[in-house]
């Protein structure tokens, strides 16, 4: 399992200066959140104002380009870590906006997983996130008023079913008992 929190993280949090702002994102990505046709993200930064920040190479959307995040409050608490557990978290953000309401609405009716991305950018050197991007699934997901809240996991692919596919003779004639 990724352990997200390792020591070579904890010593790049320690060694950047206080005068430095560290800006943790998230990403939402759903197919059912569309603009023009076209399948979007939703980018936002945990701060009062807009900003652009580059997104890694290899990125499902605008990958090696600037992307703008909007500004939202949003929390999540660190990943519990223990054995045999898929390590999740709880996410939490606030002040959902009536220009975001619409696609969360979208996927409710798309039986699709909602990922969320989470990256972290420092302030002097907005190019690439310094921490990230990873990516978990969220579920059981409950919307207050303006608030969303719901549990971040990993994919649990210790308990997928292997094969997928169930082979049988019906389907392929040439397998012999």
């Amino acid at each position: 399992m990724v352990d997200l929190w390792t020591d070579a993280w904890a010593e790049a949090e320690a060694s950047c200066p206080n005068s430095v702002l560290v800006f943790d994102t998230i990403e939402l990505q759903h197919p059912a959140f569309l603009e023009s046709g076209a399948p979007i993200p939703l980018r936002f930064v945990c701060d009062v104002e807009p900003r652009t920040f580059g997104i890694e190479p290899g990125a499902t959307f605008d990958a090696g380009s600037p992307a703008e995040f909007t500004p939202i409050a949003f929390s999540a608490d660190a990943p519990n870590f223990s054995e045999q557990q898929v390590p999740q978290c709880r996410v939490v953000i606030d002040n959902v906006a009536r220009d975001v309401m619409p696609y969360l609405e979208a996927a409710i009716g798309y039986r699709a997983d909602l990922k969320v991305l989470f990256r972290q950018y420092r302030e002097d050197d907005v190019s690439e996130p310094v921490c990230g991007p990873w990516e978990f699934l969220l579920r059981k997901v409950t919307v207050a008023g303006s608030t969303v809240e719901g549990t971040a996991s990993f994919d649990d692919l210790t308990n997928m079913k292997f094969p997928r596919r169930i082979y049988s003779r019906r389907e392929f004639s040439s397998l012999i008992a």
